[in-house]
């Protein structure tokens, strides 16, 4: 017979043995647990995660209001961007109308 004629031998789906997977995956990344975590455990784990008290707060040199270090104040921002906007929309070229920021 000729090979051509020959009848298509079934296909079947090859299922690796256990130890190929093990061979495939290297042992970390297997890791389960082998208990459950009791709701205490897991409590007492995450009782130190709370959230932590801003430490580097100061008063801005503009207006004294408190803002966090090396960040730009919120109320002399506004009122800087206001001034900005406002001179945008009335097309003055001026720079002597726009306050200066202190810092």
């Amino acid at each position: 017979m000729m090979p051509a004629l020959a009848a298509p031998r079934p296909f079947a789906w090859a299922i690796p043995g256990l130890q190929s997977l093990l061979e495939l995956f290297p042992p970390f990344l297997l890791a389960v647990p082998k208990k459950k975590v009791s709701h205490s455990r897991k409590a007492m784990r995450s009782a130190n995660k709370g959230l932590k008290d801003k430490r580097n707060l100061v008063h801005c040199p503009g207006c004294g209001s408190p803002k966090l270090a090396h960040h730009l104040c919120s109320n002399c921002y506004s009122s800087l961007n206001r001034a900005w906007k406002a001179k945008v929309r009335g097309g003055g070229n001026s720079e002597s109308n726009v306050p200066v920021a202190l810092d």
